[in-house]
């Protein structure tokens, strides 16, 4: 009797064990070209920004994610889970944290690339990281792919058409106001300004905004503008993102943008077309399925 019990315990664990395991491997491509290969589907899930759990939490998988950085966790998201053990900084993850959680994915992203093969010695790992020059096809392209490792390609995809209906409402109407438009970040009271090709592609490529200048630099930071600079471009729209507050720093440095009596001048403030961005849905997050609908609804209702 005690044999047959222990065998039949035995057939109990090879079934459970089995619910895990994928109908077919599952292969999929990250953003830095690295294909990786599931035999199973990932239970525990470590991710190392915002979006990432943005998406996983909008496919209803958020339930998966056993570390992530819990500080400055954008508004829209809520207070995460206690369950989920903070893994530090968006740029320096704790490693030796991750290792202990014994996940079986990573989710790195932009900001912590260049950790791939560090991160590869704990757990396989999705690199997640938009490419600014081609920011739709690189949205749907890695979304999709993080998707596919679940079995939940069908949900993003509906997701992402989704999106893709609401885009095109705004592109109307951006197309008909035809503005000239400066995108500006605000850090510890300095201002730079973004290019097409910036991590404000969204804004030029996708929703049709027009540049003001098509000579600003690209960089991850911008290029630096004067108030001075900014009345001799004197854009009609001027969309700006103030950093400072985003990751919790001091506001106040930043506080006399509005008021400065060159912004004063331009025609985007005769206009009443200067806009504040939703600083932690912008600059923490920007690439999630959940943050991008957000941001549409936001340059949506700017527009109206």
């Amino acid at each position: 009797m005690k044999k047959i019990v222990i065998v039949l315990l035995g057939i109990v664990s090879l079934l459970a064990g089995m619910g895990k395991v994928q109908a077919a491997a599952v292969k999929v491509t990250d953003s830095l070209g690295t294909e990786l290969v599931f035999e199973q589907t990932p239970e525990r899930v470590v991710v190392l920004g915002y979006s990432e759990y943005d998406t996983l939490k909008a496919l209803g998988l958020e339930e998966l994610v056993v570390g992530a950085p819990k500080k400055n966790v954008p508004a829209y998201l809520g207070a995460l889970p206690e369950k989920i053990t903070d893994i530090g900084s968006l740029k320096e993850p704790n490693l030796e944290t991750i290792a202990e959680l014994a996940p079986d994915l990573i989710i790195a992203t932009g900001r912590t690339a260049a950790l791939a093969e560090e991160l590869k010695q704990i757990a396989p790992v999705f690199v997640n990281r938009l490419d600014n020059v081609n920011f739709w096809e690189s949205f749907k392209s890695t979304n999709l792919n993080l998707a596919t490792i679940f079995n939940q390609t069908e949900k993003a995809e509906a997701v992402i058409t989704s999106l893709e209906e609401k885009v095109e409402q705004v592109k109307q109407t951006v197309a008909d106001q035809n503005q000239t438009t400066l995108v500006l970040m605000l850090n510890e009271g300095n201002l730079s300004a973004f290019s097409a090709n910036s991590r404000f592609a969204l804004i030029y490529q996708i929703f049709g905004f027009k540049a003001v200048d098509d000579n600003i630099e690209d960089g991850t930071h911008g290029q630096e503008v004067s108030y001075e600079g900014i009345l001799s471009l004197n854009p009609e729209r001027i969309f700006y993102l103030d950093r400072t507050a985003a990751i919790g720093g001091d506001k106040t440095k930043n506080a006399d943008f509005l008021t400065n009596e060159l912004i004063a001048q331009t025609t985007a403030s005769q206009n009443d077309a200067i806009n504040a961005l939703t600083s932690d849905l912008w600059y923490l997050t920007g690439g999630g399925l959940e943050s991008l609908s957000l941001q549409i609804d936001e340059i949506e209702a700017f527009i109206q």
